[in-house]
């Protein structure tokens, strides 16, 4: 049976939609990382004109709804945020369908009104338990698809503010950055300047979450809050920003929570290792055929059941190698 995907951006907190994307949210959105949904709803009904954009979105898998999205696009630093993505039941192709049908309508978007996206970025939880896993389920299965999309993790001190208690003790650990640039060269460099940073930084918690809280708490203790947290990264920054790959995930367990790490470099390299190992076995075993086949003709031995063994298994496994050659002669093309 065929599915077929749509999207519909929401623009009116009367939308019928919404009520039921919304209740995707809260299921499978990760405790205190949420954002109220009346404070979302309000954000849609009173279309605030700050110079972040937002943008909520509801996956249609045919006809139903089975995913919400937020997600904010920053001028100053060209980068679009994901704030939420999320569907029910977790599925990579529900997933992946919502990510790249978001990101085309975005920059359509902003291409009318001549904005562009440098950078995508997003939060990734790094919270941990005390036998090193992690623990929030909805970033342990999102980690996997952005490894998958070749997000990379800024190793570098970031706080992920709460609203309910911004008197809550924030630890570095917990949260990263992840970004995907959209610009050549950032993936040549395997660090990020200070400069680079402290912008992006300065441009997410005041353009982005500061004038979120600042409608429903009061501007001056917003704005001391956020000064003081700005103050405190750049205390604890280096001078070079170390960009990491994102580490995946056991999927069995990211349901649970309790995942194990797994490098994507280890599993790469062990495809890589089980290749090499199949094409080099073939040509040795090909060689030995053929030395066997010769030393039995240099002997004379053309009427043993030997050297007909041997040349036939010379011929096969010539024609084995020959066609695996074939097949990466055309799959390349």
């Amino acid at each position: 049976m065929d599915t077929n995907y749509t999207i519909k951006l929401i623009k009116s907190a009367n939308d019928k939609d919404l009520v039921e994307a919304l209740d995707i949210y809260i299921k499978m959105v990760d405790e205190h990382s949420e954002t109220s949904t009346s404070q979302i709803r309000d954000y849609i009904h009173n279309k605030y004109n700050d110079a972040r954009k937002l943008f909520f979105y509801v996956l249609y898998a045919n006809d139903k709804i089975v995913g919400f999205a937020e997600y904010g696009y920053l001028p100053q630093s060209e980068a679009l945020f994901i704030d939420y993505i999320c569907t029910n039941p977790r599925n990579h192709i529900y997933f992946y369908n919502f990510y790249h049908m978001i990101f085309e309508d975005i920059s359509g978007l902003l291409k009318k009104k001549s904005y562009y996206v440098k950078y995508i970025i997003t939060e990734l939880s790094l919270k941990k338990d005390n036998e090193n896993k992690y623990i929030d389920v909805d970033s342990n299965y999102f980690r996997q698809l952005l490894s998958f999309e070749s997000f990379k993790i800024l190793q570098t001190p970031y706080y992920q503010p709460y609203y309910n208690n911004m008197k809550k003790e924030l630890f570095w650990e917990d949260f990263n950055i992840a970004i995907k640039p959209l610009i050549n060269g950032m993936y040549t460099k395997t660090t990020v300047d200070k400069t680079f940073y402290k912008e992006l930084l300065t441009d997410i918690y005041m353009n982005h979450y500061a004038v979120w809280y600042a409608k429903f708490i009061d501007q001056t203790k917003v704005d001391q809050f956020f000064a003081n947290l700005i103050n405190k990264v750049e205390k604890e920054f280096t001078d070079n920003i170390e960009i990491d790959n994102i580490t995946l995930v056991n999927c069995t367990l990211f349901q649970n929570g309790l995942c194990q790490q797994i490098s994507t470099e280890n599993i790469t390299l062990k495809k890589k290792l089980i290749y090499y190992v199949k094409q080099w076995t073939m040509r040795i075993v090909c060689l030995i055929f053929s030395i066997a086949t010769g030393v039995f003709c240099y002997l004379e031995r053309f009427e043993t059941s030997e050297a007909f063994f041997c040349s036939l298994l010379t011929i096969l496994s010539a024609a084995i190698t020959l066609v695996q050659f074939m097949k990466e002669r055309f799959s390349q093309k």
